[in-house]
């Protein structure tokens, strides 16, 4: 059996928009009421933590393993490159300088980040070199970046063939982590998927062959272990909820009625901007919170207030700066390759 076995089948899934609107939701609401009092010591006792919105991140990865490879086959070229780098940078360095600005502005949480190092986390590569992130949220892009390049030398040197057990290597590889962590030189967990969220990115490629390729023990056996990997790292409370993910992104892109529930106009929206509302809402919602609270605003309120604001900074950023930034990129400096003629 290879990859090519049968066409892909359409490749736009609205409901993976609406998948990514829940898990930035989640991460947000994990920041603002989990995460917010180790920033601001102030702050006023949170009425709940949203200790599980951590895990949206892994739903994140989930659906990464299952877009990347249906980009891969769709163009494993220079387009492939292009299509990303225009995907992930242009809105990146835009939040990198307005939390950079906001931070050096913002009296209330401290900053740390030094111009050089504000500079070199323009690369997205901070992880990598081990310098300090401008938003700790950064941290999840090293392991994106990583599962990118892996998959797309496998498609350059012409290993598609071995395509189909990526995801059961990378599943082993989480497994094995557990105990390899001291042994594996930096930064090759990250560029050969081999951590602690390879089974979750194993998981996105696993639900892509499944739709596309037919059943297969070694895909649906991933995703039976997924949720038991993931207690290996934050026991019984990460397997549900890795379950839960698997359930619900196996529902939106394997079941033929799907889930309409993901296809609502409200996360169809919060999908588009989740990009921005990632890279944006965790310090400079910090600021925002911190200034509301100390201007008297209730907990509740003060948090209300600064997602709404979150919100409405990822629209702008997504609507009105990215999209035509991005068009503008694709027309005029990077335009995408012609086809050759024959």
């Amino acid at each position: 059996m290879t990859i090519e076995a049968t066409p892909p089948k359409p490749h736009r899934l609205d409901s993976l928009d609406g998948l990514r609107g829940i898990a930035a939701l989640l991460v947000l609401l994990f920041h603002y009421t989990a995460r917010f009092p180790d920033f601001y010591p102030e702050a006023l006792p949170p009425a709940f933590s949203l200790t599980f919105g951590y895990f949206g991140v892994h739903l994140f990865f989930l659906i990464s393993g299952f877009v990347i490879l249906m980009s891969l086959e769709r163009n494993k070229g220079r387009g492939f490159l292009r299509s990303r780098f225009l995907r992930l940078y242009p809105l990146f360095w835009i939040a990198v300088a307005v939390t950079y600005i906001v931070r050096v502005a913002g009296p209330l949480i401290e900053n740390t980040i030094s111009p050089t190092e504000f500079v070199l986390n323009l690369t997205m590569l901070d992880s990598y070199i081990r310098i300090e992130a401008v938003d700790g949220v950064y941290w999840s892009l090293a392991y994106e970046l990583g599962f990118y390049a892996f998959l797309y030398a496998n498609f350059r040197l012409g290993f598609e063939r071995f395509v189909p057990w990526l995801p059961v290597y990378m599943a082993a590889g989480a497994v094995l982590f557990v105990w390899l962590r001291p042994v594996i030189p930096h930064p090759l967990h990250y560029l050969l998927v081999f951590n602690a969220y390879g089974h979750l990115f194993a998981g996105g490629l696993a639900l892509y062959l499944l739709r596309n390729k037919g059943r297969d023990w070694r895909w649906i056996g991933v995703l039976l272990a997924a949720p038991a990997i993931q207690v290996l790292y934050d026991g019984w409370a990460g397997g549900i909820a890795v379950g839960v993910s698997v359930a619900l992104a196996y529902a939106a892109t394997n079941l033929k009625t799907g889930l309409h529930v993901l296809t609502t106009r409200p996360l169809i929206w919060l999908g588009t901007i989740s990009y921005a509302l990632y890279l944006t809402h965790q310090m400079i919602g910090y600021e925002l919170m911190a200034r509301l609270q100390l201007m008297g605003a209730p907990w509740l309120l003060s948090v209300l207030l600064t997602t709404a604001m979150a919100l409405g900074l990822a629209a702008v950023l997504t609507f009105w700066i990215e999209r035509p930034l991005v068009s503008y990129l694709k027309a005029k400096v990077w335009p995408a390759p012609r086809p050759i003629a024959v």
